[in-house]
C-alpha cells in the first residue's frame, strides 16, 4: 500500500474513533441533563455520530480491498463531513478563517486531496 494511502486510511480510522467518542460524550450529556437540554436534538446528534463512526470504520476496514466504489464513498463522506462542519459554523455565525482551520475541516480535506491524486486512483483501480 502506498504511503499516501496509509495516511488517508489512518485519518479515516481516526475520524471513526473521534465520532465514536463524540457520540459517547453526547450520550453522557443526554443522560446527565435530560431536563435542561432538548433531548430529541441530542439523541439525533448521538445517532448521527454513531452512523458516521460505523460508516468510517467500515470504510477503513474495506480499504485493503481497493474497490473503486469504496473510494467514491470515502470521497462523498469526507466531503459531506467538511461541508457539514463549515455549514454548522456558518449557521452559528462563527465562520472565520481561524474556525475553519479546525481538525473537523482539515482532516476531511486532506483525505479528499489524497484520494484525488493519480496514484490513489491507480491504486484503487488495481
Amino acid at each position: 500500500m502506498p504511503r499516501l494511502m496509509r495516511i488517508a486510511e489512518f485519518i479515516v480510522s481516526l475520524q471513526a474513533v473521534q465520532a465514536l467518542a463524540g457520540g459517547a460524550l453526547l450520550a453522557f450529556v443526554l443522560v446527565s441533563s435530560a431536563d435542561e437540554v432538548s433531548s430529541w436534538l441530542v439523541l439525533l446528534l448521538v445517532g448521527l455520530c454513531m452512523v458516521i463512526a460505523v460508516l468510517a470504520g467500515w470504510l477503513a476496514s474495506r480499504w485493503i480491498y481497493r474497490a473503486r466504489r469504496d473510494r467514491t464513498v470515502v470521497l462523498v463522506l469526507e466531503t459531506l463531513l467538511a461541508l457539514g462542519f463549515v455549514s454548522a459554523l456558518a449557521l452559528d455565525s462563527d465562520l472565520s478563517m481561524r474556525s475553519v482551520l479546525n481538525l473537523n475541516v482539515v482532516l476531511p480535506v486532506i483525505v479528499v486531496v489524497l484520494l484525488f491524486l493519480p496514484s490513489a486512483r491507480a491504486w484503487f483501480d488495481r
